[in-house]
């Protein structure tokens, strides 16, 4: 407001009070009587109100603002506070009022302008001019921002707050020039704080500098030994040179000064995971966790890591620790479902499956893991081959994300694999029909076809899918499997499965089936009198085998059960028996593991009588 308009506010204010301690309350009643109108004494004389002067009217409207926005009505409070500026437009504090009630009604943009109009009003506030710069930024207006932290700057009437705000604007605009300016005055004026050689060596860094950067931030760790955003600056250089060895050094420094630093325990171990050195990674995680138990991220890594360890028991106590943690961010519910679905996950890879339905069963719709831990149930009852339940839980799924094609194609594959095909068919058809061009589910219905024994209606289907994509690798690579399995056209299967590898190299699968493809041409040439040809390609099924199992992730019982063919085909029997028994240790199809089992059998005996002779 204005010096008039808080003057005429004292004054109204301040007559007020002296007419109820003149009059009376008896002489007040009479005063407020005729101002109803109720006096009928005669032609006594009459009262009128004097008019009220712009500047008091416009006191009266902000003071009624204020309340408004202490009370939280901030509309009513911004009406109020406009009423005010229009009958005193030149009061910067209106104008501020306006801007800030604005802001903390979540429309900053509409702040602006009034913002604007304040410092204009009054363009030596140093302090309206700071808080509008920070409105800028805020809109991302940023060279705005600049303009006017600029002058304080340079005046010398900029806090270190308000310095790192502008250094931050030049380095994100590129102004580089600037931001070292910036940079040196601070370590200048305030050298006990380690933010203007963070800020100084960030310059330097986008500068090209890291050898200048790094001694800069060193200077600051002999400002604060322990500060631990310098060690994140320097662990972040050797990163950036790709010098893995050097960000260790400098995270166990880190170490050294700040022992069980989270931070770099947690980056350790990455790093370690990334060489491969996933025992030493997971020695880190345990070191952190025995420290920090309240960490929910560290405790989850390592639950992940004891379960590809196959150490599940432990994998799950790490699970239920995060559970209880809450996590982080305190959200204890989200973090119960996510254990719950890893923790049957865990209890699926261990072969308790009854463990793992009662956990999956817990996550409820609301849980974003609800439509993976239905499937993950789906597939249980699958394998213990309860169509109907299976069935169930995909439909369940279904329901809660119907969008996602994969879920029915699984419903499909189910159904036929339940003795539907008609109703597999159907599925299949009712998608293909909405998405013509998606080649994939062309590709799916050609499986469950072969799966159901129509091995021609299968290879028609892949065929439509090569007319659609011509460079679809499972389609190339279904094509050539069926052939060579079959030991027919494998010149013709060759082709199409190289063609496939040459799309997809690090396939094992994809692999598997040239190794396949060579085996049946061993055969084949075996039972054609061809015997050196014959080795020499039982030897390529042997290599590009070996290679498949390499490729993948873990192991594969059929692929692990070609390999034992390729073995036992160059008489190397007792690798082909140690790689039958570990194809049956990885829990194949009921009907494959019968097959495995006797060929062990077989093979034993085999093996006893050599011995004998």
């Amino acid at each position: 407001m204005t010096r008039a308009t808080k003057a005429a506010t004292l004054r109204a204010a301040l007559g007020a009070a002296l007419v109820l301690v003149a009059t009376g309350c008896a002489s007040l009643e009479r005063f407020s009587e005729r101002l109803r109108g109720g006096d009928d004494s005669g032609a006594g004389p009459s009262f009128r109100v004097a008019p009220v002067s712009p500047e008091a009217e416009a006191g009266a409207a902000f003071m009624r603002g204020r309340a408004l926005e202490l009370d939280g009505r901030l509309l009513e409070a911004a009406e109020a506070y406009e009423h005010a500026a229009r009958l005193d437009p030149n009061s910067p504090e209106l104008q501020r009022a306006l801007a800030q009630v604005w802001v903390s009604a979540g429309e900053p943009e509409r702040a602006l302008g009034y913002a604007e109009r304040a410092l204009a009003l009054e363009p030596d506030d140093h302090e309206l001019r700071a808080g509008l710069a920070t409105l800028h930024v805020r809109m991302r207006q940023y060279d705005r921002a600049v303009e006017l932290l600029e002058p304080l700057f340079e005046k010398g009437g900029l806090d270190d707050e308000g310095s790192f705000t502008l250094f931050t604007l030049y380095l994100n605009l590129d102004r580089i020039d600037g931001a070292r300016r910036v940079a040196e005055k601070l370590i200048a004026t305030s050298p006990e704080d380690v933010r203007g050689h963070l800020a100084l060596g960030a310059v330097q860094e986008r500068e090209g500098r890291p050898e200048l950067a790094e001694k800069t931030y060193r200077a600051g760790l002999v400002v604060d030994p322990e500060q631990p955003a310098l060690f994140e600056a320097l662990a972040r250089l050797r990163s950036a040179q790709k010098d893995a060895k050097g960000e260790l050094a400098v995270l166990k420094e880190r170490l050294a000064v700040m022992p069980g630093d989270p931070g770099a325990l947690m980056r350790i171990a990455q790093i370690q995971e990334d060489a491969g050195e996933r025992e030493a990674a997971t020695q880190t995680l345990e070191t952190l966790v025995s420290e920090h138990p309240e960490l929910a991220g560290p405790q989850f890594r390592l639950g992940l890591f004891y379960y590809e360890a196959g150490r599940y028991d432990d994998a799950i106590a790490r699970f239920q620790a995060v559970a209880r943690s809450g996590g982080e961010g305190g959200a204890p519910e989200s973090y119960e479902n996510e254990v719950r679905y890893f923790v049957g996950l865990v209890h699926v890879e261990a072969g308790r499956s009854d463990e793992a339905l009662a956990e999956l069963e817990q996550v409820p719709q609301s849980s974003p893991r609800f439509v993976d831990a239905r499937t993950a149930m789906a597939r249980i009852w699958e394998r213990r081959k309860d169509w109907p339940r299976a069935q169930a839980e995909l439909r369940r799924a279904i329901a809660a994300s119907p969008d996602n094609l994969t879920l029915q194609v699984y419903l499909a594959g189910v159904t036929q694999r339940s003795g539907d095909l008609a109703g597999a068919v159907a599925i299949m058809e009712t998608l293909i029909q909405a998405n013509p061009d998606k080649p994939d589910l062309y590709y799916d219905l050609g499986v469950i076809h072969g799966e159901a024994g129509d091995r021609d209606r299968s290879l028609e289907l892949m065929h439509e899918v090569l007319e659609i994509d011509p460079d679809n690798a499972s389609a190339l690579n279904y094509i050539g499997y069926t052939w060579a399995e079959q030991g027919e056209r494998l010149d013709e299967a060759e082709q199409m499965i190289r063609r496939a590898i040459a799309l997809k190299p690090g396939d094992g699968y994809i692999t598997d089936s040239l190794g396949w493809l060579f085996y049946q041409r061993g055969l084949k040439q075996l039972a054609a009198g061809e015997s050196d040809a014959a080795r020499s390609s039982f030897n390529a099924a042997r290599t590009q085998l070996e290679h498949a199992l390499e490729l993948l992730d873990k192991g594969d019982p059929v692929i692990t059960w070609h390999l034992g063919d390729a073995y036992r085909s160059l008489a190397r029997l007792e690798d082909a028996l140690v790689t039958y028994e570990r194809a049956l240790a990885l829990e194949p199809e009921a009907d494959d593991a019968a097959r495995i089992q006797r060929e062990i059998e077989t093979l034993r005996l085999e093996l006893r009588g050599a011995k004998r002779e």
